[in-house]
């Protein structure tokens, strides 16, 4: 009988070792991922009749149809929500209807959106958060919910390319609007942090001198170099910004970069090693076929004005401006140790 008690003790000994041991990897990083932000992140909030995401072909690869999303397939915050082991967010517009899809978190992005106030008539980032507080005031989530949550903000340089277009700025002073921008993308991750929101991630910014919409704007047929050294320099002082953040807060792993800039550089240049080599990586594959049209522009007959590569897989750009599933699941591989880093202290 002693015998046979101390052998159950031995067994319950190891049983709680094997659970210590491996309960950690089954439990989330975060219980809930709310998403602030543009296209890059958009999942549903623009409204159909303001955006291409809602036509064809956008969604061709996942879900099969259009869905908000401005890609063939799965964007950014996609990735992001399988790392966590939560759904992907529902839409705020979505946030009535949602049921228990909200427990997860929810996506505040709007596509077109920055910083500033943008050529969109849509909410910019701080608003967004406003939505998120709001919705905390009203009780649909609790403090210790906040708490066990990642916010990632994502941010393509719709700020910059505005500056540019609209509000007649030039490449000279691009890099004294910097400043402006970073100082406020700071104030807002600042502004999360004081929510209570337990880690944040933000997006560093692309090579922008790269995309579609600027080689096309330019009329150049290579990067513009110019503009990718102001992104080197954004990128720069939002590391600084997110330094001072941490120390404000005494966590060093509040916020953290997840930086893309040399990963999406050297998919254009081929030197990327974590996905396929892409073909033509500075044009898009969904690209306009006559004069002012772009991907999902149909004329009064419902005919489309726009062609698509025959392998979106081996391509960089969706369209002018936005990375293929297969280029932001390469670039997700490419910062997830930053991730689990973050979730790690």
């Amino acid at each position: 009988m002693a015998a046979r008690f101390l052998l159950c003790i031995i067994l319950l000994f190891l049983l709680g070792s094997c659970i210590e041991s491996i309960s950690p990897h089954h439990q989330r990083p975060a219980e809930r991922l709310f998403v602030f932000g543009d296209s890059y992140a958009d999942t549903g909030n623009i409204a159909r009749g303001l955006a291409n995401c809602w036509k064809p072909p956008y969604g061709s690869t996942f879900p099969g149809k259009p869905a908000g999303r401005f890609s063939d397939g799965r964007v950014i915050t996609d990735f992001i929500a399988t790392f966590l082991g939560v759904p992907s967010p529902v839409p705020y517009r979505l946030r009535r209807v949602a049921g228990h899809r909200g427990s997860y978190g929810i996506n505040f992005a709007y596509s077109g959106t920055g910083v500033f106030d943008t050529s969109a008539p849509l909410p910019n980032v701080t608003t967004q958060i406003d939505y998120l507080e709001q919705m905390i005031k009203e009780g649909w989530y609790e403090k210790r919910q906040v708490r066990s949550s990642m916010a990632f903000l994502a941010l393509a340089g719709i700020d910059y390319l505005e500056f540019l277009l609209y509000k007649n700025g030039t490449l000279e002073g691009l890099r004294r609007y910097v400043h402006s921008v970073v100082n406020q993308t700071a104030l807002d991750l600042r502004r999360l942090g004081e929510i209570g929101v337990g880690r944040i991630g933000v997006l560093g910014l692309g090579p922008i001198g790269c995309i579609p919409l600027s080689t096309r704007t330019l009329a150049r047929s290579s990067c513009i170099d110019l503009l990718n050294q102001d992104a080197v320099y954004h990128n720069t002082l939002l590391h600084q910004a997110v330094d001072e953040i941490n120390d404000h807060f005494r966590h060093r792993s509040l916020v953290a970069v997840l930086d893309v800039y040399d990963t999406l550089l050297s998919m254009v240049d081929g030197r990327n090693k974590l996905g396929p080599r892409f073909e033509n990586p500075l044009s898009q594959c969904c690209v306009g076929t006559t004069p002012g049209s772009d991907c999902g522009d149909t004329d009064h007959s419902g005919k489309p004005m726009y062609s698509v590569c025959e392998d979106p897989g081996r391509r960089l750009f969706w369209d002018h401006g936005h990375p293929t599933q297969v280029a932001w699941s390469t670039i997700f591989q490419a910062f997830s140790p930053t991730l689990h880093q973050l979730f790690s202290q």
